[in-house]
């Protein structure tokens, strides 16, 4: 090499006002060095100008600092970026390579390390590969610094995550760090090893632990939601319409919220005995204020269906004075009030979708991953997951349902599959089972979405779970699929395969954008896909959807006009002269 800066040469002391080394210093560098052939030099380069390429930045504009580095790249989607995750993986390869040789920034390439002989004979005794995998890394970290597995200690583990972010593009070092912990833990208590404190990176706990909050409160909070849930339908004070489980679970946070913002105005936890003082005007009122402080006094819509939970429970179940019922009405009314319609998130989710290439992506993904399922040789749970996976995309992408309709589908209950030539098969839900309780709806079930759930049903799922499933969506066990579960492989999924950041729920908004942009106006037909029970519901979900559908009608409209103004003026022709007979003439 030249006599540039080695890659284990200590930094060097020099001007702290200097400029910030950068992408662009990498290639200069590399250039520098002599040992290194003309290909292999075109090639890190390459990599360095792809990098910067991909974090839509110049090279000159990226501070060469792998931790930022890494959080970048850890957003790009391969296939968004119309690569492979290999040719990804290569890539980051190769720049941690350029990155190395320039001698620029210190790296951290362990892969090539050889064990000492006391790791050698702990990775020998680790129970299966999974320490093993997990314990690669820190064995050959350990090894190059002179550690033995006996002095493996916290200040071990946190050198050794210190240098995997400065050193190297690890996507996810939390997950590693805590992994590393948990087996390192195994593996010490087995073969009588120090442990470490496992790593832990829950966000801090903002509500007041329930376990705080005295028994009295906490009783009749139980019986409120046990009483919301339809307990006891026959009770002459039974709740005319009992509440989803799901509205069950929220309700229980929002009086937990409401509980922690007025111990947090405050108020001492003993002296929240029951409901009834949740709803009393003076604490209702810093309920509100605390919450409003929280979120900057900016519109909140969790903290405005606080407010209309807490004044239901008021009503309900405490059932207070019609003038304090009247109070807390007031009170709610000084909330701002969310502005209607889509959220910053859902926008964001469909705008993506007016890349027409986006949406052939969506569109052949429940054909792609069919095939690969088809083609495994030994189906396992990932090939059922896999399957599962087409199937709620397309499914999601024909007919939007909710979630926890999805996830609920059973053949012969919900699915009327024929398998006749021309037989219309049908996707049935009956109002129960809507979130409306109210509107049954029917979709007829398009011809190779039935052939897909007959394949499934007869063929795919029974080589993993032994018989025919009841249910579209099973664990490997035959058990039903959790909706999170589902939610989990439809996102997962669509990153992955796809590169489309969505998940199931954004499916009923992607539909409504659809009719509205090829119909603009028809917020019936939108209401009746969905299965919205009332009209305004749709109206105000979707109307930007239709107003940027009639901005474009009227830009096109304008274009128009401009297009027929820049149209040459047509030359007229002279004036029609009678040919003079010359022995007319001559007459």
């Amino acid at each position: 090499m030249s006599k540039r800066k080695r890659p284990n040469d200590p930094p060097r002391a020099g001007n702290n006002n200097r400029p910030a080394t950068t992408l662009a210093d990498v290639p200069v560098a590399l250039k520098e060095v002599d040992a290194i052939p003309a290909t292999r030099l075109r090639d890190l380069c390459s990599c360095v100008q792809r990098v910067a390429a991909l974090l839509g930045k110049d090279p000159a504009a990226i501070e060469l600092a792998l931790p930022a580095i890494s959080v970048m790249l850890a957003t790009v989607n391969p296939v968004a970026a119309g690569m492979s995750a290999k040719t990804l993986a290569n890539l980051r390869s190769g720049f941690l390579s350029a990155v190395k040789l320039s001698g620029l920034h210190p790296v951290q390439r362990l892969a090539g390390t050889p064990l000492s002989p006391a790791w050698a004979a702990l990775m020998t005794r680790l129970p299966g590969k999974r320490a093993q995998f997990g314990l690669s890394r820190l064995a050959r970290y350990a090894s190059a610094h002179g550690i033995d597995p006996g002095g493996v200690t916290d200040a071990v583990i946190a050198d050794f995550i210190t240098a995997v972010r400065e050193g190297s593009l690890h996507r996810r070092p939390n997950v590693l760090h805590r992994q590393l912990t948990l087996i390192w833990d195994e593996v010490a208590q087995l073969v009588g090893f120090q442990s470490v404190t496992v790593a832990s990176f829950l966000a801090p706990i903002k509500r007041v632990p329930w376990s705080q909050l005295t028994p009295g409160f906490r009783n009749d909070v139980e019986s409120y939601l046990e009483w919301c849930g339809g307990g006891d339908v026959f009770a002459a004070d039974a709740r005319p319409r009992p509440l989803a489980p799901r509205t069950l679970k929220l309700r229980r946070n929002q009086i937990h919220a409401g509980a922690t913002a007025l111990i947090e105005s405050g108020v001492e936890p003993s002296d929240i005995r029951s409901l009834p003082d949740l709803v009393t005007p003076e604490n209702f009122k810093r309920i509100l204020s605390q919450r409003f402080k929280t979120a900057g006094g900016r519109d909140n819509a969790f903290n405005r269906d606080l407010a209309e939970a807490l004044v239901q429970i008021g009503r309900e179940w405490v059932k207070v004075e019609p003038s304090v019922l009247a109070e807390l009405k007031r009170l709610t009314g000084k909330l701002p009030m969310p502005a209607s319609g889509l959220t910053s998130k859902n926008k964001a989710s469909l705008r993506q979708f007016d890349d027409p290439a986006l949406l052939r992506r969506l569109l052949d993904l429940p054909g792609r991953l069919w095939a690969e399922v088809k083609r495994e040789a030994k189906p396992s749970f990932r090939t059922l997951a896999k399957a599962q996976a087409a199937l709620a995309v397309t499914i999601l992408t024909y007919i939007p349902l909710r979630l926890q309709n999805l996830v609920a589908l059973m053949f012969d209950v919900n699915l009327f599959i024929r398998e006749e030539p021309g037989a219309i098969s049908t996707l049935e839900l009956a109002a129960a089972e809507m979130k409306n309780k109210e509107t049954e709806m029917a979709f007829d079930i398009p011809p190779k979405i039935a052939r897909m759930l007959i394949e499934y049903r007869d063929r795919i799922a029974p080589k993993v779970i032994g018989r025919r499933p009841e249910r579209v969506f099973v664990n490997a066990d035959g058990t039903p699929k959790s909706q999170a579960t589902v939610a989990w492989l439809v996102k997962t999924y669509l990153a992955r395969y796809a590169g489309i950041r969505m998940t199931g729920h954004q499916f009923r908004h992607l539909s409504a954008k659809n009719i509205l942009d090829a119909e603009p106006g028809s917020f019936e037909t939108v209401r009746q896909l969905l299965g919205h029970k009332n009209h305004k519901t749709t109206t105000n979900f979707y109307a930007g959807i239709d107003t940027r559908r009639a901005g474009r009608h009227h830009r096109r409209l304008i274009e128009r006009a401009l297009d027929a103004q820049k149209l040459p003026a047509r030359r007229k022709k002279p004036p029609h002269r009678r040919k003079i007979d010359t022995d007319e003439g001559g007459r």
